[in-house]
């Protein structure tokens, strides 16, 4: 049957036809997830983005709940060269990175299986779960893996960008924990890559995003896992108990210490929100975890001692709820923008960090209409030793050899007149924290994707044998390119301007 529709899409084959054609063609092949600009459900599936800078107005939108339907589409789109964008979770915030305007948007949701090993040993997830749905499909079996820190990231973008998680002190990246890609080729060929079969291809998914095929489940290692602690912890910045340099000082000096500790207690972790709101007020928020759900650890009793607090909310919990309450600092309906820089876990260079953040912010007009929220997130060289086992990455962190920080502008607003102020404001972030890295001699070229701005270069921060590496599989799995021309959103090898 298949080949007999692939025949069919190849003798129609013309020159590029205009979206509505390539609509028309998607919707006569595959009426039953076809969903057109008058489809009773066309406006929830536009606009189920994490930001508003990402919603767009495609010409149709898709969505495939298997792989054989990925392969159908897919091959009707390279054949007919129709432009396309594929949204997991959709919580990257940058214009066309998950959705498109006139194309054909591909909305992975209804690609939410999940099942458990017979042996426990690993779980097999569709690509368009969110971390939050996967973690409590999972509760009852007492079963956890690696995935997203935030509740409705989704599972497509975190397993080809790398992938923060609660685990990954423990554990490393969660691309280094996925044992099986299930992908869909140019050609809609059904492939698996993994460390047997495949492996160039499975190396070079694990960080090397959008420029291969289409992921449409994975299979990630597991573990037993009975609950856990953590929760937030909000810090006022001015008073009552001490005053904002002391503040400033007092968090930086413990978070450098943690991280460069990390590896006496790999439970336990850290991520810290500096929140500035439009109202004036300003806040730390530290959110805690220890995954072997031992309460009030030795390794976070120096934050837990912190003055200035207003609001803990540590206690045992589950994973899922760990991750809804984290979602909560960054919810759904604003305009956001983000971009990261590496540097060192280093005390003076954070301190400075700070100081020269804060003037970007302080120069700012709109500061009455802006909420300015900055993350520090430990990145510790440990993290990096785990990826050798199952046949590396492309991250190029193999060889660090200092424990790092990334730095993480997630800022948002309302009014869309505001979007270029905000857009000079990242900029003006990310030249900050570059120059403040290099000053300080701690400045890593590693940027990390998913956390990205549209501007910067996050393939070319994986290092040239990696960039040459992931050319090379491109070119063998996807000769025409067709994810390169035909799929523009997201880091493309194509544009990679690398020095």
């Amino acid at each position: 049957m298949k080949s007999a529709i692939f025949a069919l899409l190849a003798a129609a084959a013309q020159a590029a036809p205009s979206t509505d054609e390539c609509c028309r063609r998607l919707g006569a092949y595959l009426p039953s997830i076809y969903h057109g600009p008058s489809a009773a459900d066309y406006d929830e599936l536009v606009t189920a983005r994490w930001s508003i800078t990402a919603m767009q107005h495609p010409g149709c939108v898709v969505t495939p709940s298997s792989a054989r339907d990925m392969s159908i589409i897919v091959q009707l789109l390279t054949t007919h060269q129709c432009q396309f964008a594929v949204k997991s979770g959709g919580h990257n915030p940058n214009p066309g990175f998950n959705n498109i305007g006139k194309g054909v948007s591909i909305d992975l949701r209804s690609l939410n299986s999940t099942s458990l090993a017979h042996d426990r040993s690993y779980v097999s997830l569709g690509t368009g779960l969110s971390w939050g749905h996967a973690y409590a499909a999972f509760q009852k079996d007492k079963i956890a893996f690696t995935g997203g820190i935030c509740e409705d990231v989704g599972v497509g973008g975190l397993s080809v960008g790398g992938g923060q998680s609660l685990f990954q002190a423990g554990k490393g990246w969660v691309v280094d924990n996925i044992i099986n890609y299930e992908v869909v080729l140019a050609s809609g060929e059904i492939i698996h890559a993994n460390q047997r079969n495949n492996s160039d291809l499975y190396k070079a998914l694990k960080g090397g995003s959008t420029n291969f095929g289409i992921v449409t489940k994975v299979d990630l290692a597991a573990f037993d896992f009975d609950g856990m602690w953590g929760g937030q912890m909000i810090l006022a910045l001015q008073g009552p108990q001490a005053g904002r340099d002391q503040m400033i000082e007092t968090i930086t000096s413990t978070t450098v210490d943690f991280v460069a500790d990390n590896h006496s207690d790999t439970d336990s972790g850290i991520q810290i929100v500096a929140t500035y709101l439009r109202n004036g007020t300003q806040v730390v928020d530290i959110a805690f975890s220890n995954t072997a759900n031992i309460a009030n650890p030795t390794a976070l009793q120096p934050f837990l001692k912190l003055p200035n607090q207003v609001h803990n909310t540590n206690r045992h919990a589950s994973l899922a709820e760990l991750a809804h309450e984290t979602s909560l600092a960054i919810p759904r309906g604003f305009r956001y923008v983000t971009a990261s820089v590496t540097v060192s876990n280093d005390k003076a260079t954070l301190l400075d960090f700070w100081k020269e953040i804060d003037k970007v912010y302080n120069n700012l007009e709109i500061k009455n209409q802006i909420d300015w929220l900055v993350s520090i997130v430990p990145q510790p060289k440990l993290q990096e030793t785990y990826a050798k086992a199952r046949g590396g990455n492309v991250l190029g962190l193999q060889d660090v050899e200092e424990d790092q920080l990334v730095l993480w502008l997630v800022s948002r607003w309302d009014d869309e007149s505001l979007d270029g102020a905000m857009e000079d404001a990242r900029q003006q972030f990310v030249d900050a924290a570059v120059s403040v890295g290099k000053k300080h001699n701690t400045y890593y070229p590693f940027i990390y994707l998913n956390y990205a701005s549209p501007d910067q270069d996050p393939l070319c921060g994986y290092g040239a044998d990696n960039v040459a590496f992931m050319k090379k599989v491109a070119k063998k799995y996807d000769p025409l390119g067709a994810f390169q021309k035909l799929q523009p959103g997201g880091f493309k090898l194509s544009n990679a301007r690398c020095a």
